[in-house]
């Protein structure tokens, strides 16, 4: 029995402990790394949960269509113009930027609409352009003149 076990030197085992050490550092590089990717995943999914629309106030709103309103020939303030209204609403560059965005999207479409609802009154007052009581007017002078 002791001839098939060989005694195992010092070099033999220090590279033997020096491989495990090797792959123990691969799995933990691993392990980390895996575990770093659940993190930023649920830390996301947090974030993105917690993550809600919210109005701006009525104040900002009052202040944001006085300017856009006032401005209604060029509704596209300057960076000075929104870091002011930035600063009187309490909001950032960016949120002042995307209102203005949005509200003259809103605006255009509104207004388009507008338009459409007079054209169809126009044309319908074309299609019939005498009401009855100008037909009645239209009579009675009719019999006047007999």
């Amino acid at each position: 029995q002791q001839s098939a076990l060989r005694p195992v030197s010092q070099i033999e085992k220090e590279l033997l402990l020096a491989n495990i050490q090797h792959r123990f550092q691969g799995i933990q590089l691993q392990l980390k790394d895996s575990i770093c990717q659940a993190i930023v995943i649920l830390r996301n999914r947090i974030f993105d949960v917690r993550r809600k629309r919210q109005n701006f106030t009525k104040a900002a709103t009052v202040i944001l269509n006085e300017y856009f309103y006032n401005n209604l020939a060029n509704p596209y303030p300057t960076e000075q113009v929104k870091e002011e209204l930035a600063a009187k609403c309490n909001l950032t560059v960016a949120q002042v930027t995307n209102w203005f965005g949005n509200k003259r999207i809103r605006f255009k479409k509104s207004y388009s609409k507008g338009e459409e609802e007079l054209n169809v009154e126009e044309s319908n007052d074309t299609q019939f352009p005498e009401s009855n009581s100008e037909k009645d007017i239209t009579r009675e002078s009719a019999n006047k003149d007999s």
